[in-house]
């Protein structure tokens, strides 16, 4: 505080002086005055240092909840990098001790033929034959299955292996097969319907009666006759693969395992026409050239 009680104040302050406010009093009053102003001051240097104080605190709480937040985020980062790492690792199943190799290989078809299987599609029985099946063997041994292709289904895009939609160009018509590979091939298309959920088991049973009624029709003791039945196999199940899956309402797919006589003798005559006609022309030719 300022010495007001110094000469030079009384100086200034006597010429300020009257009898109601007097020297002394006007001396107390500076006093009150510079003590009151300083107090002010004082005052408001603390609030500052107190705001000031705050504001750093808020600061470093907020530091420190980014630093956190920061933490945090690096960890959850660094587990879910290593999770798709984890999925993205090769994984194998652990084998059983002392257990030997089957004595024979399974017959594996193609993705292809199994694809057509779980879509409920038509696909040729030579597939599953032997010879199918080694073909598949044969590619799956030196084409990549990482290839993926895009596929809609039901209005859904998906993405699966490429070789589920590539046919193989060796596959033969059911017409053109043997009665061995027939024989071979179905027994093996049942087996993959039979342990697709999506076919009904009245369907997979269905299918499963024609087979065994073309296998014992009378027919096949005839001339041409099993010619004729894998003929008649061929046509029928893709047709009954059609209405299947037909969205016409007013197509009632039949019961395959329902021979039609009439349709077969139809199918066995116009082969035993044929071949007499080539017959013939041959016989024709054969004189021509004597």
């Amino acid at each position: 505080m300022p010495d007001f009680e110094s000469d030079t104040f009384r100086a200034a302050f006597t010429a300020m002086a009257t009898e109601q406010n007097t020297l002394e009093n006007i001396i107390q009053q500076s006093k009150d005055a510079w003590a009151a102003d300083h107090q002010r001051k004082l005052d408001a240097w603390r609030q500052q240092q107190a705001e000031d104080a705050e504001a750093q605190r808020l600061l470093r709480e907020q530091q420190e909840r980014e630093n956190e937040e920061r933490r945090k985020a690096e960890e959850e980062w660094t587990k879910k990098e290593k999770e798709e790492l984890e999925k993205k690792r090769p994984k194998v199943k652990p084998f059983v001790p002392n257990k030997a190799v089957e004595t024979e290989s399974m017959p594996t078809p193609a993705p292809f033929a199994m694809n057509k299987v779980r879509n409920l599609d038509f696909v040729e029985v030579w597939y599953f034959t032997e010879e199918g099946c080694s073909e598949a063997r044969h590619t799956d041994r030196t084409t990549s299955n990482a290839m993926l292709a895009l596929t809609q289904e039901e209005g859904r895009i998906t993405v699966t292996s490429a070789a589920a939609h590539r046919p193989s160009s060796k596959a033969i018509p059911d017409e053109k097969l043997s009665w061995r590979q027939m024989s071979i091939g179905k027994t093996g298309l049942l087996d993959a319907m039979s342990k697709e959920p999506g076919w009904p088991k009245e369907h997979v049973v269905a299918l499963g009666t024609f087979f065994m009624e073309i296998d014992a029709h009378i027919l096949r003791r005839r001339a041409y006759g099993e010619e004729a039945l894998l003929k008649y196999a061929a046509d029928v199940r893709r047709e009954w693969h059609d209405q299947l899956k037909s969205t016409d309402s007013s197509v009632q797919p039949f019961d395959i395992g329902v021979i039609n006589q009439r349709r077969l003798t139809a199918i066995h005559e116009d082969i035993l026409n044929i071949r007499h006609a080539n017959n013939v022309a041959r016989s024709v030719l054969s004189v021509r050239s004597v």
